[in-house]
């Protein structure tokens, strides 16, 4: 049997922006991100789009050399 919590707005958005600053400082992949708030990845994408989060620096780094590398 499952417990069911209600738990406050403020305490879930203090959540979801704690897995988002994770996230973007590199701590947290796109998949735990999204496994740990309990949506799809392409729903985690969606939300990092809708809140205008930033990719990781790391992850920008490695796709400007993607980019860099088609272009030579």
């Amino acid at each position: 049997m499952k417990a069911f919590l209600m738990i406050p707005e403020r305490i879930r958005e203090r959540f979801l922006q704690e897995i988002l600053n994770m996230y973007v400082e590199g701590e947290l992949s796109a998949s735990r991100a999204s496994q740990m708030l309990g949506i799809p990845r392409a729903a985690f994408y969606s939300l990092l789009a809708e809140t205008n989060t930033p990719l990781p620096q790391k992850l920008n780094q490695s796709i400007k050399w993607e980019i860099e590398e088609l272009l030579r």
